[in-house]
């Protein structure tokens, strides 16, 4: 009888209960692979306030079931690559979520909540680099406004680094971000008369080497051990910021981001970077399935290259990105793939199996696009020709590479 009695108390959320509550079931794989973008500071509606999280439990089982949320991905049976688990949800997940909403959403107790994850940063850095002070944007007519920051790393000698992380301060109006290694013997402008910055071109200027990038959803990239990214000494990092007018009142916020790096004085293996990609191309108003293609036959007078990460890059008409590989032996490498493409999730892949170009293969990068007014990311209507450039509303067409 007390049995049946302590039974008969239970209810939905409590410890003894046997169905998924929010504490002990949810919550773990929201930290996994929503807490990203669903934060006070992100791009999307905040996963931070438990009751929230449950007043939005229909939704979430909506979109999850429905395979949209989390956002697409590079596809890990490509080439697997570093965190590629906390992007795709398991079908166990998919359906542990499904049951809770099903459910009524329950809380449970905080006491059941297991462990807390590894943090989404890497900090504390060596050095984290910023502008000198919040800058507000001054957005042109096409609501793009790119200013530049002048960052000095100190460092007297050459330095490497080993891994680094967009400091996202304001993402409400940043669209991209971009870090150029700029030696000591070019000029920069200096900020003068109370400005803060400088007016730069979105593709940077001579001198200016790519050095690393950020776009919405990005995450931090590490090196393996014992690779970095060589600073020659008394040289500048450039902070390139690409601002966008995305909603009303976006001119009068302010933003000072910036980026945290990992350093060490010495390592193994120097990584460079090498942006491959298409930039003479212009996609026609209305066209639903436009294709364009990086097709590099790999001379046998290059040096041999090993990928180590790729970033790709596209704007809003994107639809799907792929890096091939075809070797001279007739065999082919998968080194990104994405059948689908979502402007505010742009992933840097570091990849788990490094990939190896050699004279005699033929490097592919090929960007999908949908320029039709059927296309829920058309930032213009009527669909307009649209050419390749930096403004939210032209085109890329990018694989910004890392090797060796």
């Amino acid at each position: 009888m007390l049995v049946l009695l302590l039974s008969a108390c239970t209810t939905p959320g409590d410890p003894a209960d046997t169905g998924p509550t929010y504490y002990r079931d949810v919550r773990p794989i929201l930290d996994n692979s929503c807490a990203r973008c669903h934060t006070d500071r992100g791009l999307s509606t905040s996963f931070d306030d438990p009751a929230s999280v449950q007043s939005l439990a229909t939704s979430i089982q909506a979109r999850t079931q429905a395979g949209t949320m989390p956002p697409p991905a590079p596809d890990p049976s490509c080439a697997d690559y570093d965190g590629s688990d906390a992007l795709f949800l398991s079908d166990e997940d998919k359906q542990l979520l499904s049951d809770w909403a099903d459910a009524g959403a329950p809380l449970g107790d905080p006491a059941t909540a297991p462990a807390a994850g590894p943090p989404l940063t890497t900090a504390p850095f060596d050095t984290e680099l910023r502008g000198t002070a919040p800058y507000q944007p001054t957005f042109d007519e096409t609501g793009n406004d790119y200013r530049c920051f002048v960052l000095d790393v100190g460092n007297t000698t050459a330095a490497y680094v080993t891994g680094f992380e967009a400091l996202v301060d304001n993402p409400r109006i940043v669209h991209h971000i971009v870090l150029w290694n700029v030696a000591a013997s070019v000029d920069l402008p200096a900020e003068t008369g109370g400005e803060i910055g400088f007016a730069c071109d979105g593709f940077g200027e001579g001198g200016w080497d790519f050095f690393a990038g950020w776009a919405p959803g990005g995450r931090p990239f590490l090196f393996d051990e014992g690779q970095g990214m060589k600073i020659r000494a008394a040289s500048r990092l450039v902070l390139q910021m690409h601002y966008y007018e995305s909603f009303e009142g976006a001119a009068a916020e302010l933003d000072q981001s910036g980026f945290g790096l990992h350093l060490e004085d010495e390592v193994d293996t120097e990584i460079f970077a090498l942006p491959l990609g298409v930039e003479d191309f212009q996609i026609p108003a209305g066209q639903a399935n436009a294709e364009e293609e990086m097709f590099v036959p790999w001379s046998e007078d290059w040096a041999p290259v090993t990928i180590v990460g790729v970033f790709p890059h596209m704007h809003l008409l994107g639809t799907g990105f792929d890096f091939n590989v075809q070797h001279s032996d007739g065999s082919n490498t998968c080194v990104v793939e994405m059948n689908d493409w979502d402007f505010h999730n742009q992933q840097a892949v570091h990849l788990d199996e490094p990939v190896r170009i050699e004279g005699g293969d033929i490097v592919t990068v090929t960007c999908h696009y949908d320029n039709s007014a059927t296309n829920p990311n058309q930032p213009v209507d009527p669909p307009q020709d649209v050419s390749f450039g930096e403004g939210t509303s032209d085109e890329m067409c990018y694989g910004f590479t890392y090797g060796y």
